[in-house]
């Protein structure tokens, strides 16, 4: 339960951390490093005990073969953004390819997000139930 908590937090974390970046152009380095914080940990936690989301039975086809690598994806995303934004942080990277890594960190977060919204929506899933915290499983 600890595990699927936390795996909550830093889902929704990441997410407001990376918009918030977005909208002040990546400036704030606190913000940058509690980025870069969350996404080592999410990352080394994932590499331990594995991703926690799975197709559901109701997804079927080409989309079921093509869940966990589309997830495997976005996390080899999410792991480059999370190193070439420290390496910015540390000096050893432009700015300019912290932003583009947040951008397309957002682009293809934008399109997992849509994913699990039609899922949600179409299959009749609860495919939102999963990441979202419990008590908004009421307004689902």
């Amino acid at each position: 339960m600890i595990r699927r908590r936390l795996t909550i937090l830093l889902h929704w974390s990441m997410v407001m951390m990376l918009l918030a970046m977005v909208k002040g152009g990546t400036a704030n380095e606190i913000l940058r490093w509690a980025f870069v914080g969350a996404g080592v940990i999410w990352l080394a936690m994932t590499a331990a005990k594995g991703m926690l989301g799975k197709p559901g039975p109701k997804l079927q086809g080409a989309l079921r073969k093509a869940y966990p690598w589309m997830h495997r994806g976005l996390y080899a995303v999410m792991a480059a953004s999370v190193a070439i934004n420290a390496a910015a942080l540390l000096g050893y990277a432009s700015l300019d390819a912290a932003w583009n890594s947040l951008l397309v960190l957002l682009m293809l977060g934008t399109f997992h997000g849509l994913f699990h919204f039609w899922r949600h929506n179409v299959l009749y899933d609860n495919a939102l139930r999963m990441m979202l915290p419990r008590f908004m499983h009421k307004i689902l």
